[in-house]
């Protein structure tokens, strides 16, 4: 359904994400690092006191603090290091780096690395890479990292998943509101240039069923309407009770013939509710988005057909 939407992305990639990676951050909870590891990142910090910088005796300073920092367990030091080995681009180094980060990031959630990680497993282990940009998106536990929030957007998109992808494309393209601090505005742009071109996308290019029109519609509105704690927020959660209750009675449905003309009264009961808090809904179509009623249609002419059926087979 949505494979031919991917093609938007082959010209954005990853490198708006690569750009800006997230900065340090507080950690409170140190990684547990394998003797064998530590040894490998602190032989490699060795390398590094050599140098033609004219301020020697500065940088044998900052050598110093980064070997005793490493050797202490520090995190940001522990990540300078896996930089540094990653940028040599030699398949042990590169492998060394990469159980770095997996250190960091899996045993102290250190954004900055569970970034790292999210690119290198971009080509080869999509899934892999989501997990480590939706870690990162959550950022430092006070605000996002807007980035990570675009670059799982994408690979949600890659993996078929539309909602996931709206939902993660729409928290980058609005952190300016909600998170001003943790900002930047030429990824502010990008976001919400993405999100109206997946939204067309999707309208122009595919026709999703009812449950992905049904899991995509609060991630469809860049305003995030409707709100929680409002009418229209309520119609749609009643009908989209009514139709799992619907769902549910489906497939506990036995096949036998007794009792069926009750049995689809109660049907088309469910059935009839959720399209009248559709309709209801549809009513505040100025304050939905263009692809919010798009899939509204697809959802009420779905339940239509479903009437329509089920009228049949009481006859």
């Amino acid at each position: 359904m949505i494979g031919v939407v991917i093609a938007l992305w082959f010209y954005i990639g990853f490198v708006f994400g690569r750009l800006s990676c997230a900065n340090g951050q507080p950690v409170t909870n140190s990684p547990i690092i394998e003797p064998e590891l530590l040894a490998k990142a602190v032989d490699h910090a060795k390398t590094l006191a050599v140098t033609a910088d004219p301020q020697y005796k500065q940088h044998q300073k900052q050598y110093q603090q980064l070997l005793e920092e490493l050797r202490n367990g520090s995190v940001e030091a522990l990540y300078t290091v896996a930089q540094s080995l990653n940028q040599r681009n030699v398949g042990e180094d590169r492998i060394t780096s990469v159980q770095l980060w997996h250190a960091l990031a899996d045993g102290s959630d250190h954004v900055a690395s569970a970034v790292a990680l999210g690119f290198s497993y971009a080509e080869v282990d999509k899934e892999l890479a989501l997990k480590y940009f939706v870690q990162a998106s959550d950022g430092d536990g006070e605000g996002p990292h807007q980035a990570s929030l675009y670059n799982a957007g994408r690979l949600f998109l890659e993996l078929n998943d539309a909602a996931s992808s709206l939902a993660y494309i729409r928290a980058c393209a609005t952190v300016d509101k909600n998170y001003p601090g943790y900002e930047t505005p030429s990824q502010t742009n990008t976001c919400k240039e993405a999100y109206e071109q997946l939204s067309n996308q999707i309208m122009s290019k595919t026709a999703p069923g009812i449950e992905d029109a049904s899991e995509m519609f609060l991630y469809a509105s860049i305003d995030d309407f409707p709100q929680e704690n409002t009418k229209e927020f309520t119609k749609w959660s009643k009908a989209m009770e009514f139709l799992q209750t619907y769902a549910a009675l489906m497939q506990a449905e036995d096949g036998t013939t007794d009792d069926a003309t009750k049995k689809a009264k109660a049907f088309e009961t469910y059935l009839f509710s959720a399209q009248e808090q559709l309709l209801g809904l549809q009513k505040s179509s100025k304050k939905l988005s263009a692809l919010q009623n798009y899939l509204l249609e697809i959802i009420l002419g779905r339940i239509q057909v479903l009437v329509t059926a089920s009228t049949k087979s009481e006859l």
